[in-house]
C-alpha cells in the first residue's frame, strides 16, 4: 500500500474510532437515563404548565435519583382522575410547587399517592389530585384554581406552603422566571412565562451525550466553560450565575432580619394571593387550609452551616430561619385558616434517624420525607375536621 494509502486508511480508522465512541456513549446516556426530560412548557396565564402525557425520565447533576416519570392526561404528575368527583367520594386538591409535583421520588412514594391511601385506611372513599408544579407560587396556584382546578369540585384545598421561595414567587420585583403581574388595586392578573423552546433539530441538538457533557461543564468547570465561551464554542447566556444580592443567593434573604423593602412587597403580594385564593375556595363550597413546607436547610443546620461557608455574607447580619414559617402562621391565625406546620416533627425525626427526609444536594423530600409529610397531614386533617 502506498503511503497516501496508509494514511487514508489510517484517518478512516480514526474516525471510526471515534464514532464508535461517540455511539457508545450516546447509548450508554440514553440507557443510564443521565439526561433530564423537560415536562413543562409556557402557558398564557399560569405562566408555565406540564405536558399532558408527557413521559421521560427525571434526574439532577449529582444523580441522587432517576425517576421515571408520565404525566397524566390532564397534565399533573398524578395517576388519572377524571374531571367529575366519582358518587359517594370526598376530594382533596392538593395544590403546590416542586414538592407536591414530586418528581425526584417514584409516584406511589409522593406526598398525594401516600396521604390519599392513609386517608383510605380507614374505609373512606377519599381521593387525592395532586396538581404540584415546579416554579409555580402562590400567584400561580391561584389561578390554576380558579382556572382549572374547582372543576375537581374538592371538599377540601389543601395549599403547601413552601417559604424557601413562594414569597419571592409573588414579588415581581424578585421574580424573574415567573413574573406575576398584578393591577393597580394589587389583584392578580397573570403570571408571565418564558418563550416556547426552539428545538434543535441538528445532530448535537438531537444528542443526549452532548447535552450530558455540556450541562456538566457549564455546571462543574467554569474555568473552561469560560474558555469555550471566550473562543465563541458556547454562547455566554449558556452560562447562568447564581442570582445573588450583595453576596448572598436572592432566595435567601426571605431570612433576612428586617426584612428588606423588596420582599416586605413580596410578602404583601403572597397575604393578598393567599386571601384570594381562601376566598375563592370558599366560594365554591370548599374548605381551605394550608401546610407549611419544611426547607432543606432548616432541617438539617449542617446544610446553613455549609451556605455560611459557602457565602461568607451570611456571616455577617441576622437571619432568622423561623421568621417566614411565623408569618404564615399568624396570617392564618388572623383567618381563623387551619395551618400545619411540618418543620417540629420533621426537625425531631432528622434528629433521631439517619434515614435523609431531604436529599443532601437537591434539597427536596426523599420517599420518607414524602411520607412522614403525609402522615403528619392525614392526621392534620382528621385533627381539624376537614373532610
Amino acid at each position: 500500500m502506498s503511503r497516501g494509502g496508509r494514511i487514508v486508511a489510517g484517518l478512516f480508522l480514526a474516525a471510526f474510532g471515534v464514532a464508535l465512541a461517540a455511539g457508545v456513549m450516546e447509548v450508554g446516556v440514553r440507557v443510564m437515563h443521565l439526561v433530564p426530560t423537560r415536562f413543562w412548557q409556557p402557558d398564557p396565564l399560569l405562566g408555565t404548565r406540564l405536558i399532558p402525557g408527557k413521559e421521560g425520565w427525571w434526574t439532577q447533576e449529582e444523580h441522587e435519583f432517576r425517576v421515571p416519570v408520565r404525566i397524566n392526561s390532564l397534565g399533573c404528575h398524578d395517576i388519572e382522575h377524571s374531571i367529575k368527583k366519582p358518587d359517594g367520594s370526598r376530594r382533596v386538591l392538593l395544590l403546590g410547587d416542586s414538592h407536591v409535583e414530586a418528581l425526584q421520588v417514584p409516584l406511589q412514594d409522593s406526598i398525594g399517592r401516600q396521604l390519599e391511601r392513609r386517608l383510605r385506611s380507614d374505609g373512606a372513599n377519599d381521593e387525592v389530585v395532586s396538581a404540584g408544579v415546579s416554579g409555580y407560587g402562590t400567584a400561580s396556584e391561584l389561578l390554576y384554581f380558579r382556572e382549572r382546578g374547582w372543576q375537581y369540585s374538592p371538599d377540601l384545598v389543601l395549599l403547601a406552603f413552601y417559604p424557601g421561595n413562594d414569597v419571592k414567587n409573588n414579588g415581581p420585583a424578585l421574580e424573574k422566571s415567573l413574573r406575576p403581574e398584578y393591577a393597580a388595586d394589587g389583584s392578580l392578573l397573570r403570571v408571565h412565562g418564558g418563550k416556547p423552546r426552539v428545538r434543535d433539530r441538528s445532530l448535537l441538538g438531537r444528542s443526549q451525550a452532548y447535552a450530558f457533557w455540556r450541562k456538566l461543564i457549564l455546571t462543574r468547570q467554569p474555568a473552561l466553560a469560560g474558555f469555550l465561551v471566550r473562543v465563541g464554542l458556547v454562547k455566554k447566556a449558556a452560562i447562568r450565575a447564581a442570582d445573588t444580592r450583595e453576596g448572598v443567593p436572592l432566595d435567601y434573604w426571605v431570612y433576612a432580619d428586617p426584612v428588606p423593602p423588596e420582599w416586605q412587597d413580596a410578602w404583601r403580594h403572597t397575604e393578598r394571593n393567599l386571601d384570594d385564593l381562601r376566598d375563592a375556595v370558599a366560594a365554591r363550597g370548599a374548605r381551605f387550609a394550608i401546610v407549611i413546607v419544611t426547607a432543606r436547610d432548616r432541617v438539617y443546620r449542617d446544610s446553613w452551616e455549609t451556605l455560611r461557608e459557602l457565602y461568607p455574607r451570611l456571616q455577617k447580619g441576622k437571619w432568622d430561619l423561623e421568621a417566614p414559617d411565623r408569618r404564615v402562621l399568624a396570617w392564618c391565625e388572623s383567618r381563623a385558616v387551619p395551618c400545619l406546620q411540618l418543620y417540629p416533627a420533621f426537625a425531631e425525626r432528622a434528629a433521631a434517624s439517619e434515614e435523609r427526609l431531604h436529599y443532601v444536594y437537591d434539597g427536596h423530600w426523599t420517599s420518607a420525607g414524602h411520607a412522614l409529610a403525609a402522615k403528619l397531614t392525614a392526621q392534620f386533617i382528621l385533627r381539624e375536621s376537614l373532610l
